[in-house]
C-alpha cells in the first residue's frame, strides 16, 4: 500500500485520526499499480476552509470571492493547501499565516487565490521532475495563473474604496515566495520592498516600528511577523552590499532594546521560536558596533569594568542559556514517541540556538582567535562532546541535523522559514577541522535541492565543497 498524500495517515476507517483533527479530506491510501503522483479530480464543490477554522478576516464585502469549483484548479488548490502549505511553513505548521490565513485569504480575495495557484504549480513542478522539463504542465499551469493574478491584484487595488492594507502584504509575500521558486530572489526582494513601502503610506507611517516579543497575533500582526523574518533573514546575507543595513525590506525592529524577560518555561514552540528570534537579530556580529543602540537591562557584575561589547556578549550568553532552559522541556517532549511530530521544529530551533552560541563564543566576530572558554553561562547549552566548547557545539549541530534531515516531516523543497542551512553555513566559515568541513558537505549534499527563503543547498554544497577542497590543498602542502 502508498499513500497519495506525504502526510502521515493512521489508516482509520472510515477517516484518520490525523485527517479528522486538521480538518482535511481523507485520500486514504491506493494499490502499488499506480507508478506515478495522480491528483483524482473531486466533483465540482466550494472548496471549504470553513475544514480549517481560520479566524474571520472581515475583508470589504465586494471583495468576497469563493473558489470556482473547475476541477484543475481545484486540484492545485488542494495540493496548496495540504502539501505546499505545510513545506512553506518549514515545519512550524503551527504558524497561522501558512495554514490558515492564506487558505482564508484565497476565499476572499481572486488576487491572492491566483497567487497561490501558481505556488502549488510551481511546487508540483519541483516534486514531480525539478524543472528538467521545460514545457513541465504544471509550470505553464503556474505561469497563467500568475498572470492572471498580476490582473486580479490591479482590478483589486482599483476597485471601490481604499483596498484591504493587509492585502497587500499578503501578496508581497506570495509574490516573493513565487519569485524565489522561480530563483528569482532579487526581483522577489524588489516587489516585497514595493508592497512593504504602499503598505506603510496606507497606514500613514514614515517607518514601520515592529516588536517581535510583542505581536498580538492578529492577522496583519502574523503577516508582519513573516516578513519581520524574512527582513532578518536578507540582513545576513553573505554578499550583502551594505553589511551595515539595519533593514532590507523596510522594517524598524522597534524595542531592540527595551528590557525583556524570558519566562521559566515557554508555553508552545511558537514562543519559544520568536525569543530566540530576538536573541538571534541582538547577537549580529554587527548590531554592538551601533552607537545608538542601547544594552538590555544587564546583570550588575561585582567583577573588573569591562568594555560595552563584552557587555553586551555577556547579556546575549546569559540570555541564551536562559532562554535554553526554558526550552529544554518542550524539546525533550519532542524527542520522545508522543512529541515526535514536533521534533523537526523544535530540534530546528535547538540548532539554530547552537549556531548562535559559535557567535557568542568568540565574542560576536566569527573568528575562533577570540574564543573566550571562561564564560561558564554558554556551556550550558551543551555537553562537552571535545577538547572545547566549539567543538563540543559542531558535534552536536552535525549530529542533529542528521536526525532532522533523516525525519519523515523533514521538506526538501521551498521553505519560507529559515532552518539549518544558515546554522551549517556558520560552522562552514568557523571550522578549522576537517572532519566538521567534511559533515557540512555531505549534509548539504543530502538535503538538495531544498531551499530556505534565499539559501539554496545546491549553491551552498558548491561553496562547501570548494572550502573543503581548498582545505585540503593548504595541508597538503604544510
Amino acid at each position: 500500500m502508498i499513500r497519495i498524500r506525504r502526510v502521515k495517515c493512521d489508516e482509520g476507517k472510515p477517516h484518520c485520526a490525523r485527517c479528522l483533527k486538521f480538518g482535511v479530506t481523507c485520500d486514504g491510501y491506493e494499490t502499488k499499480k499506480l507508478k506515478r503522483e495522480i491528483v483524482a479530480i473531486v466533483p465540482k464543490r466550494e472548496l471549504a476552509i470553513k475544514e480549517q477554522s481560520p479566524p474571520t478576516l472581515q475583508l470589504q464585502s465586494d471583495l468576497t470571492f469563493h473558489l470556482p469549483g473547475e476541477a484543475e484548479d481545484t486540484q492545485y488548490f488542494r495540493f496548496f493547501r495540504d502539501e505546499t502549505a505545510y513545506d512553506l511553513s518549514g515545519g512550524f505548521f503551527d504558524e497561522p499565516i501558512w495554514n490558515q490565513m492564506i487558505l482564508q485569504s484565497c476565499h476572499e480575495a481572486p488576487c491572492i487565490q491566483k497567487i497561490a495557484l501558481s505556488i502549488a504549480g510551481l511546487s508540483r513542478a519541483m516534486k514531480a521532475n525539478s524543472f528538467k522539463e521545460a514545457q513541465d504542465p504544471h509550470v505553464e499551469y503556474a505561469l497563467q495563473q500568475y498572470n492572471k493574478s498580476l490582473r486580479q491584484f490591479r482590478l483589486f487595488v482599483s476597485s471601490n474604496g481604499p483596498p484591504d492594507p493587509r492585502m497587500l502584504l499578503m501578496a508581497g509575500l506570495l509574490i516573493y515566495t513565487f519569485e524565489c521558486l522561480q530563483g528569482n530572489f532579487e526581483r522577489g526582494i524588489e516587489q516585497i520592498k514595493s508592497m512593504m513601502s504602499v503598505f506603510k503610506d496606507m497606514r500613514s507611517l514614515k517607518q514601520l516600528d515592529y516588536a517581535h516579543l510583542h505581536c498580538k497575533g492578529s492577522f496583519e500582526d502574523e503577516l508582519v511577523s513573516e516578513l519581520a523574518r524574512l527582513d532578518g533573514q536578507l540582513l545576513g546575507r553573505v554578499y550583502d552590499r551594505d553589511i551595515g543595513n539595519t533593514t532590507i525590506i523596510g522594517i524598524k525592529h522597534g524595542h531592540l532594546w527595551d528590557p525583556f524577560t524570558i519566562p521559566d518555561r515557554f508555553i508552545d514552540i511558537r514562543t519559544a521560536r520568536r525569543f530566540l528570534e530576538h536573541l538571534q537579530h541582538l547577537g549580529r556580529p554587527e548590531v554592538v558596533h551601533d552607537d545608538k543602540a542601547q544594552l538590555v537591562a544587564a546583570p550588575k557584575s561585582e567583577g573588573p569594568e569591562i568594555s560595552r561589547g563584552e557587555e553586551h556578549v555577556r547579556i546575549m550568553r546569559v540570555s541564551l542559556a536562559k532562554w535554553w532552559s526554558a526550552f529544554k522541556p518542550t524539546y525533550d517532549f519532542t524527542c520522545t514517541p508522543a512529541g515526535d511530530d514536533n521534533f523537526v521544529p523544535a530540534a530546528t530551533l535547538r540548532i539554530a540556538a547552537l549556531a548562535t552560541s559559535f557567535i557568542l563564543q568568540t565574542n560576536m566576530t566569527m573568528d575562533l582567535s577570540n574564543a573566550n572558554e571562561s564564560w561558564a553561562d554558554i556551556a550550558l547549552l551543551t555537553t562537552p562532546r571535545g577538547p572545547s566548547m566549539f567543538e563540543s557545539t559542531a558535534t552536536e549541530m552535525l549530529d542533529l541535523c542528521w536526525k532532522v534531515v533523516a525525519h519523515r516531516r523533514f521538506v526538501k523543497g521551498f521553505v519560507f522559514a529559515t532552518g539549518i542551512m544558515s546554522p551549517l553555513w556558520c560552522l562552514l566559515i568557523m571550522a578549522r577541522k576537517r572532519e566538521f568541513l567534511v559533515g557540512v558537505v555531505e549534509l548539504f549534499r543530502e538535503i538538495v535541492p531544498r531551499k530556505e527563503g534565499y539559501w539554496n543547498s545546491v549553491t551552498c554544497l558548491q561553496t562547501a565543497e570548494g572550502v573543503l577542497a581548498k582545505w585540503d590543498m593548504d595541508h597538503a602542502e604544510a
